[in-house]
């Protein structure tokens, strides 16, 4: 830039324009810009991750306590509050499953070495249910405790001594102390999906061989017909 001094002469002074600091700013404005959506990107990613991680971490817990519950099954019947009998296992989609387990190490509730467990769904969440005893007085109350969130569907498949799959547990031909052979169990889980496991149950060893197939991770049963 050129300018003019007192006696005539001119000097050459350095500086930037006025366009020169706009596109200056526009380019340190675009480089800001890309950086944030850089940085965010990378938060967005790990923060997905992380829930994601937890998620998995929510089923995998409820799988397993549904994994150390079904497969101790016992074939034990209890008394409610009112004295009624109630079955050693008993299931309906509308009122959950609930059944007496072994207590393979001692517990706060175990009671001769058996336990009283159930699983009910309410408002999107799997609650596991433990009795303090096995035959209930009017003021006894179990712990409630949620396993599993954003659960959309809990559904269960019973397979019995006819190796049918039936839907509810027990009928009128069964007895209060019949077990299932095996149990599936399927979650439908809110941006998880549905899965499907399948759980050993009493006398699972005369289960023949034929009507058995591995279906990858789930375990299922092919060849059953469901009632």
């Amino acid at each position: 830039m050129l300018q003019v001094r007192p006696d005539g002469l001119r000097s050459t002074q350095s500086g930037f324009t006025l366009i020169e600091l706009l596109i200056a700013l526009a380019i340190s404005a675009v480089i800001a810009v890309l950086g944030y959506q850089a940085v965010s990107s990378v938060v967005s990613v790990q923060t997905r991750t992380e829930a994601h991680a937890a998620e998995m971490e929510q089923l995998q817990r409820a799988v397993w306590w549904m994994e150390q519950d079904l497969i101790q099954l016992a074939p034990r019947t209890i008394q409610d509050s009112l004295g009624a009998v109630l079955p050693a296992f008993q299931y309906r989609d509308d009122l959950g499953l609930e059944f007496t387990r072994i207590a393979e190490f001692p517990t706060p509730y175990g009671m001769g070495g058996l336990l009283r467990v159930a699983y009910q769904l309410d408002d999107g969440i799997l609650y596991r249910l433990v009795w303090p005893v096995l035959d209930r007085a009017p003021d006894t109350q179990p712990t409630r405790l949620p396993v599993l969130e954003g659960v959309q569907a809990f559904e269960i498949q019973l397979l019995n001594a006819r190796n049918e799959y039936v839907t509810s547990w027990p009928n009128e031909q069964q007895t209060l102390t019949d077990l299932p052979r095996l149990t599936k169990v399927r979650l439908e889980i809110e941006g998880m999906g549905e899965m499907t496991r399948l759980f050993m149950g009493a006398e699972m060893e005369t289960v023949p061989q034929a009507a058995m197939t591995e279906t990858g991770d789930a375990g299922e049963i092919e060849g059953v017909p469901v009632q």
